[in-house]
Order: C-alpha cells, then sequence, then structure tokens
C-alpha cells in the first residue's frame, strides 16, 4: 500500500448508527448494503474511493466497513477494535449520539494502537440545533474526559449520510423520502487530511507495521535461543564446579569463578545478538553496569564460596599435624562448593539474560525512531499526530510473557 500509495481509511460504530451510509455517500454510489431497520453489515467490507479532487502523492483511499461493535460483549469488544484497525492510516468513528460504552472501549483501545481518530455525529437532520450543540457539547467532555485534551478533534463532525424527507401523499398518508446526503463537512475535513497528511499516515502505519513485526521477530530468536542458552549456562555451571572442587588455593578459586561468570555474561549477549561494545571502556563500562545489577548474586556467591575455601584450605593445611584426619572433611566442603557453583552460576545466567534482553527491548529500533522524527516535524501543525505513539513506536519495558522465554 505504500508503494500503491493507497491509504486505509476504516470507519468503527455500533450497530445502526449508518457507518455503511456514510460511505456509500463518500462513494456517490451504494456499494455497500443498508438496512433501514437496523444494521447489515456482518463481515469486514472495502471499495475503491476515487476523492473528486486530485491529492499530490496518493492514488485513491480504501473505505473498510466492519461490523457493530456491539456485536460482540465485555473485553471482546477492545479486541475486535484492535484487529480491525490494525491496518488502518486513519479511523472514522461514527456516532449516533452522546458516547457509549462499546464506543469508549473503542476510542480507548484505538488510543493504544496508536490510529489517528476523526468523529463523525451521523443523523444530523434528526435533530433541532439546539440539540445538536448540546450534543457536541456531551460528546466532547466525554472524549476529553476518556482520552485528555489534544489526543483528537473532540467536536465531531456534524453531517446525515442518508437523510429522509416526510412527504404527505395524495390520500393522506406521510411517507419519508430519500433526499441527497449532507457530508460535505467530512468530505472537505478528509480532502485537507489527505492532502496535508495522508502520505505522511501510510508512512507511520508502515513504520508501526515494520516495528511490529520486528517485536515479534524478537519472541521467535528468544524462543530459538533458549535451548543453548541453557546448554552454555550448564558448561560453565560445570566448568566452575570443578575448578573449585578440586582446586586448593582460596584466591585461584575466587579470582576463577569471577573470570567464569564474565565469560558467561559476554557469551549469553553474543548468544542474543546483543553484542557488548569493542574491547576499551565502553565494554568495561557495561560490564559493571551488569557486575551492579547483579551484585547480590555475585557478592552471596563469593562470600560463600570465601568460607567454604578457607575451611578447605585449613583443613588440608591442617593434615601432617592431624595424621590425615582433617582430609576427610575436605571432601564434603568441596561438594558444597561446587553445588553452590552451579546454582550460583545458573542464577547469574537467567538473570543476566534478562538483564540484557531487557535493556535492548527498551531502545527504539530504526523504523520506530524514523516515526518519532516524522511525528515531531508535523506535530505543531497536527497536534492529534501525538496519537501515533503507539506502543510499537516506543521503547516498552520487557513484558512478563516473554520472561518464559528467557533460560
Amino acid at each position: 500500500r505504500l508503494a500503491r500509495r493507497r491509504p486505509r481509511l476504516v470507519v468503527f460504530g455500533r450497530v445502526g448508527v449508518g457507518k455503511s451510509s456514510v460511505l456509500n455517500a463518500l462513494l456517490g454510489s451504494l456499494c455497500f448494503a443498508v438496512d433501514v431497520a437496523h444494521g447489515c453489515t456482518r463481515r469486514q467490507q472495502q471499495a475503491v474511493w476515487i476523492p473528486p479532487a486530485p491529492i499530490p502523492g496518493l492514488q485513491a483511499v480504501d473505505l473498510v466497513d466492519t461490523p457493530g461493535l456491539d456485536e460482540v460483549q465485555g473485553s471482546a469488544q477492545g479486541r475486535l477494535a484492535r484487529r480491525l484497525a490494525l491496518g488502518a492510516d486513519l479511523v472514522l468513528l461514527v456516532l449516533g449520539g452522546d458516547v457509549s460504552a462499546p464506543e469508549a472501549t473503542a476510542l480507548m483501545e484505538l488510543r493504544r494502537s496508536g490510529k489517528p481518530v476523526l468523529l463523525v455525529l451521523n443523523r444530523a437532520d434528526t435533530w433541532t440545533p439546539a440539540e445538536r450543540r448540546q450534543l457536541v457539547a456531551a460528546i466532547g467532555g466525554r472524549v476529553r474526559q476518556l482520552l485528555g485534551d489534544g489526543a483528537i478533534r473532540t467536536a465531531p463532525l456534524m453531517i446525515a449520510a442518508a437523510p429522509r424527507q416526510p412527504q404527505q401523499l395524495p390520500d393522506g398518508r406521510i411517507r419519508s423520502e430519500a433526499t441527497p446526503p449532507q457530508v460535505q463537512p467530512l468530505q472537505e475535513a478528509l480532502l485537507h487530511l489527505w492532502r496535508s497528511d495522508g502520505a505522511r499516515l501510510l508512512a507511520l502505519n508502515s513504520l508501526q507495521a515494520a516495528s511490529r513485526f520486528q517485536r515479534l521477530l524478537m519472541r521467535c530468536r528468544l524462543q530459538q535461543r533458549r535451548a543453548r542458552a541453557q546448554q552454555l549456562i550448564g558448561r560453565y555451571a560445570v566448568a566452575k564446579a570443578a575448578g573449585l572442587a578440586v582446586n586448593p588455593v582460596m584466591l585461584v578459586d575466587l579470582a576463577g569463578a569471577a573470570t567464569a561468570d564474565t565469560g558467561l555474561i559476554v557469551q549469553l549477549a553474543d548468544l542474543y545478538g546483543i553484542p557488548l561494545p569493542g574491547a576499551g571502556p565502553q565494554r568495561q563500562a557495561l560490564l559493571r553496569q551488569l557486575g551492579t545489577t547483579l551484585l547480590w548474586v555475585g557478592g552471596a556467591q563469593l562470600g560463600l564460596q570465601g568460607a567454604l575455601g578457607l575451611v578447605k584450605h585449613l583443613l588440608l593445611a591442617a593434615a601432617p599435624f592431624t595424621g590425615g584426619l582433617s582430609l576427610a572433611p575436605a571432601g564434603p566442603v568441596a561438594l558444597a562448593q561446587a553445588t553452590l557453583a552451579v546454582h550460583t552460576t545458573r542464577l547469574l545466567g537467567r538473570l543476566t539474560a534478562h538483564r540484557l534482553v531487557a535493556a535492548e527491548a527498551l531502545r527504539l529500533s530504526p523504523s520506530a525512531t524514523m516515526a518519532q522524527r516524522l511525528v515531531r516535524q508535523r506535530r505543531p501543525h497536527a497536534p492529534w499526530l501525538c496519537w501515533t505513539q503507539a506502543e510499537e513506536l516506543r521503547g516498552q519495558p520487557f513484558a512478563r510473557k516473554d520472561a518464559a522465554l528467557l533460560p
């Protein structure tokens, strides 16, 4: 769609508010089925709109009709809104009155997904001017309560997509007849928006999709590397345990444990594709940062290993004076050292992997960085673009569900 310059406009709303009629009025033809008594859209439908005036950089606009938000219940409404808006560059939320609970749920979900929204109040011909003013004020207050100031244009566009006018028949009966749609405010708003920000919205949505794909790719890589990380941690644990068990010198024990822990950190970083910076001060600084985070593990390990190493050293030193009897407890002490080394190495490996991946998750991807630059360039003239700061375009804390993919 980015290559073809075809942005996508998705229409949301409750059942029977006139979503299909709004799109038909824009198209100037009955492309979408309508039902006077009740809504009849049961699945997503699409048509192509050629704007009446040429728009530089855009060929056409895909108009997408959706089922009513109140076709489903409870939390499914939010999931429906999120799924339908996934590929939208712009969302029209069609209202039939004040903001209802399903529409409030959709607004909150659309905000989380970073989609810009235009509010449309349909059937304006059925209210008096005083009633229209009251409705506009009520809708604006409700939207500000839900989203805060500046998130979207709170005043809805007043239209009548399928107005009807009563007519008296010769026999005295009253019938309503269809009159031309009154959607000029919506047409003008859309044309202005597509001219000023159409290509930008299309680019932002493409960058958002790229960032979303990158997050899925990261989860896939975590899943693939989990077994290899467990094997790596296991090898370091066995090597460190064996070295501590057979070595009689306490200082060598501590130095060897520290060296093994540093090597484990470096190899885990390489395994997860987050290589530590080169051999200079930057690498040492990052290692110190990891060491600070894991200080309580390393401190407990070194303290216990030092104590056990001292006991083992004293028992070995006392062997000539005890006729070798002091060597008997040295075996259990060495076994305790080995067990402690295995446990702390595994714990250190898990915490290191979590720390590395969590830090990487907070970094902005290239697509997110580019999207934020596009938003900053335009925000003074289009404050609603601040809504385009979706989760995919921001650094996110490491999710709990992703932690299960670590060793």
